[in-house]
């Protein structure tokens, strides 16, 4: 089939959604089909996208004008892509998380999907999910998670439409690409210490407050914070102590590079807060689908993560993980303490963690996408 996914996400940088857009368009290509990405990007930096984001080069990218970052650009994304497909047929589906090309190209355009991850934001949105349910040209709304679903069942009633699908991992090229040891070494993690990690955005509602925190009451564990912005990092610099070595805060890395932090480490943390919210503001908790989850599942690492609808609805209390009150770092420090001091628990999540990873792939995810399209 040919394929052409409309992507607007942030390059580059820590946000989520141009991993997903890069996985995906990788995912349908393995799949076996023909793949256009129509994505913001200069020409220059065209190669670099692919092995940024560690993607086979079998799809194509199919380069528009665009902005990098702010308000508009989204939309400025919608419009230019749509002028781009406006003469183009010879496709089986088009695919896109732009819901303003999406609303647009419902008038003129069949066969399309619309991949929704959280609920309509603002009047011209619920405008727009209302047409996508009516209309023919629009076949399948999928949305990340079943938080995402009831909102929408709730405000719009229910449609055959809906599908949830949660994010994935590509178990065949999520692996560590140097000598762990070595690379232990590099980051100066003393050997006899165990490692704990949390891996992703650090702005508030993410838990590293709490993770500081029991950096200085476990001496015994390193912890290394992996990602985020400087100027979201630089905000926890007053929170450390001044001769504080057992933390690290690595700063942004390549995606290709976390599978080696996942490598090096024993523990994975997932302390979000209840009031945790995607970037932006927008609340989160019931509606995230974090691609953190299922990296950290093909790892095969145990892991804690607070006690949330949107996790809880994947991890599972004393099988895969351990799921803690979202506002108790004393509930974080038991778990913490409970697993470093049982090996058995440990390595029984350890194995847990890597069964459940086989469910949530991008393969999986990209061929129920295009499955019973009505």
């Amino acid at each position: 089939m040919n394929i052409f996914y409309i992507g607007s996400p942030q390059l580059f940088g820590e946000g989520a959604s141009s991993i997903h857009v890069a996985r995906m368009c990788e995912a349908f290509a393995e799949l076996g089909h023909n793949v256009e990405l129509i994505l913001p990007i200069e020409i220059e930096k065209v190669e670099d996208f692919f092995s940024y984001y560690n993607v086979n080069s079998k799809f194509k990218i199919n380069r528009t004008f665009g902005l990098n970052s702010g308000p508009l650009r989204h939309m400025l994304h919608g419009f230019m892509s749509l002028f781009k497909m406006f003469s183009v047929d010879n496709y089986d589906f088009i695919i896109t998380r732009n819901i303003t090309f999406a609303y647009l190209a419902s008038f003129f355009k069949q066969r399309i999907v619309i991949d929704i991850h959280h609920p309509p934001i603002n009047y011209l949105s619920k405008i727009a999910i209302r047409r996508f349910i009516k209309v023919k040209n629009i076949v399948k709304i999928s949305c990340n998670s079943e938080g995402t679903k009831k909102n929408l069942e709730k405000n719009f009633g229910f449609s055959k439409k809906f599908q949830v699908l949660h994010n994935g991992v590509n178990l065949k090229t999520f692996k560590p690409n140097k000598d762990i040891d070595l690379f232990k070494q590099d980051l100066e993690i003393p050997k006899s210490n165990t490692v704990a990690s949390y891996i992703g955005n650090t702005y508030k509602g993410r838990g590293i407050e709490k993770i500081i925190e029991l950096s200085k009451i476990n001496k015994n564990i390193f912890f290394l914070i992996v990602g985020g912005e400087d100027s979201d990092n630089d905000d926890y610099a007053d929170l450390l102590g001044s001769n504080q070595k057992n933390i690290l805060f690595t700063g942004h890395i390549k995606n290709i590079d976390i599978p080696n932090y996942l490598g090096v480490s024993d523990i994975l943390l997932i302390p979000y807060s209840s009031d945790f919210t995607i970037k932006g503001g927008s609340m989160a908790f019931d509606y995230s689908s974090p691609i953190k989850i299922f990296e950290y599942l093909a790892s095969g690492k145990p892991i804690i993560a607070s006690d949330l609808p949107s996790i809880s609805r994947i991890l599972t209390h004393n099988v895969n993980s351990i799921l803690v009150d979202p506002n108790s770092t004393q509930a974080l420090n038991n778990a913490l303490n409970l697993l470093v001091n049982n090996q058995k628990l440990s390595k029984e999540m350890s194995q847990n963690c890597l069964n459940l990873s086989k469910e949530f792939t991008w393969l999986n995810r990209a061929l129920m996408m295009l499955k019973r399209v009505r």
